[in-house]
């Protein structure tokens, strides 16, 4: 389910499966959170699931929040009270890790960069909203924050509220953003965010009176969605990246690794590439609270001299499945299949053909991007495939789809990409595109010239790149659609048999399913 909430249960056994061990033989548990097990204590009280932004428990957990961030005795009770449940579920409790350490950990520690910034953002997170620190010699060292009570996540996540959108689908306002107009709702976003006068601090106005009923958010309604995305998007740019220019300037480098769920927002990202003062800029591929799993981790090997900072081998991180699970799938949903002997090719004609296809292969990817294993491909000259596809898969129309594009060839089809290259793997940050994927990939390019684009090298995965060079080959055309496979308001899929099934419900025409071919007997009839 997505957004499901609760103990991570499912996780843990499947971590535990992958390593081969139990939970007797951890050495350490390390929770990324120091204070946010308080809502199991009182659920009634604070929000354990769901965040309505604008109701009354959430400002009260951001107050609480700000509160714990200034240290002392409820900040001491906080961490000891979460100790001792935890410890009776986990006897090998080592330690807790801080929230925004563990984010700006996620992210250094995977850059391969041994000296840069680590600028983290979102919602809250142990008391704050966003934290900067300074890493170099081997450390990563906090130099300042902005408390959970000014928050850049608080601000989007009411904006995506107030449009309808759950507030963990904000990205929806970045899509929606380039059909508007910023200038008509500007001012109204520059009361509702900003930064403090040494550009350290965001600055929001009083959490009290928050409501969709309220001033400003009232006047907000009588504009048109497109233009109040437009302005809320413009402001989180302008605000972010001013913040960043400070924290970089300060810091004296010029890399900078970025975590966090204001970082899932890809054209903030592209606009810190821009600033002059940036050579290069990574942001962790699960940058939300996916991510502080692996940086509370990172951050205690760190501690222990037991971790080299170097990219990640492989973004498959995910559960894996046999051909033997595979088949079992096929047969029991009766879908012909084939092998062929030349896997790859055989994707590339259907494709050139002009068919949708789904491949679900390998590992699952780790963050919330599809990267080609549980990805759907289809040809990228089609202008009217936005369309088209999302009413297939009953997505939002305007929500634009994301370029695959071999690495070798990225040069003459995307602009500004030195210092992003990193972070352009994980399709974590958009970029202006050239006159060249304009004419022969229309299809994923955005309203604003821009596209997400996903850079793949043999490296990184051999059968997935595989295709996009069997296409190439067939067409001149280095670059595929790449969007998640899923239907909308469902994650990713992850076993075989959520593969076959979400096959099935949208009528996609071919799945790749392991080395399995499989034609849909009832393909979806496409919406004119």
């Amino acid at each position: 389910m997505k957004f499901a909430a609760g103990f991570p249960v499912r996780s843990i056994q499947a971590c535990l499966d992958f390593a081969g061990i139990e939970l007797a033989d951890l050495d350490a548990v390390l929770p990324a959170n120091r204070h946010h097990f308080l809502p199991r204590l009182a659920p009634r009280v604070l929000p354990e699931t769901e965040h309505d932004y604008f109701g009354p428990q959430h400002k009260a957990w951001l107050y609480l929040q700000h509160a714990v961030s200034r240290g002392g005795a409820l900040a001491w009770a906080t961490e000891a009270l979460s100790r001792v449940l935890l410890r009776r579920r986990f006897p090998r409790l080592l330690d807790f890790v801080d929230h925004h350490t563990a984010h700006a950990h996620s992210a250094w520690l995977t850059s391969g960069w041994d000296d840069c910034v680590a600028l983290t953002a979102d919602n809250m997170g142990d008391g704050w909203s966003a934290r900067v620190f300074g890493c170099s010699g081997g450390r990563a060292t906090f130099r300042y924050g902005s408390t959970a009570r000014h928050s850049p996540g608080q601000f989007y996540g009411e904006i995506a509220q107030l449009l309808g959108y759950h507030n963990l689908m904000a990205g929806k306002v970045t899509g929606l953003a380039a059909h508007g107009n910023p200038q008509p709702c500007y001012a109204i976003m520059e009361g509702l965010f900003g930064l403090d006068d040494d550009e350290r601090s965001f600055v929001t106005p009083s959490l009290l009176w928050r409501s969709r009923k309220r001033p400003p958010y009232d006047e907000l309604l009588r504009h048109s969605p497109a233009d109040v995305a437009a302005a809320a998007q413009k402001r989180l740019e302008d605000v972010m990246v001013a913040w960043v220019r400070r924290a970089v300037r300060e810091s004296g480098h010029s890399s900078a690794v970025l975590a966090g769920g204001v970082f899932a927002n890809v054209v903030v990202n592209q606009r810190i590439l821009a600033l002059p003062e940036v050579e290069r800029v990574y942001v962790h591929p699960a940058m939300t609270d996916q991510g502080i799993s692996m940086g509370a981790g990172l951050c205690w090997l760190a501690e222990n001299g037991g971790v080299v900072n170097r990219p990640l081998e492989s973004i498959y991180l995910g559960p894996g499945y046999s051909e033997h699970q595979m088949g079992e799938a096929l047969e029991a949903a009766r879908l012909p299949w084939e092998r062929p002997v030349d896997l790859a090719d055989t994707v590339a004609a259907a494709l050139q053909e002009g068919r949708v296809v789904a491949r679900y292969d390998g590992r699952l990817e780790y963050g919330p991007r599809a990267l080609g294993n549980r990805s759907i491909l289809y040809r990228s000259d089609d202008p009217a495939v936005n369309v088209w596809l999302n009413k297939m898969l009953r997505r939002t129309e305007f929500m634009p789809f994301a370029p695959v594009t071999l690495a070798d060839h990225a040069a003459e089809r995307y602009l500004g990409l030195a210092g992003g290259e990193l972070a352009m793997r994980y399709m974590t940050m958009t970029s202006r595109v050239t006159d060249l994927l304009r004419a022969e990939s229309p299809g994923v390019v955005h309203l604003d010239g821009t596209a997400r684009p996903q850079l793949v090298a043999e490296a990184d995965n051999p059968d997935y790149h595989a295709i996009l060079q069997a296409f190439h080959r067939r067409t001149g055309v280095p670059t595929l659609i790449n969007t998640s496979f899923n239907m909308h308001g469902e994650p990713i899929v992850c076993t075989p048999q959520d593969a076959v099934r979400a096959f099935q419900a949208s009528g996609i025409e071919r799945m790749v399913l392991g080395p399995f071919w499989v034609r849909n007997p009832v393909p979806a009839r496409r919406p004119g």
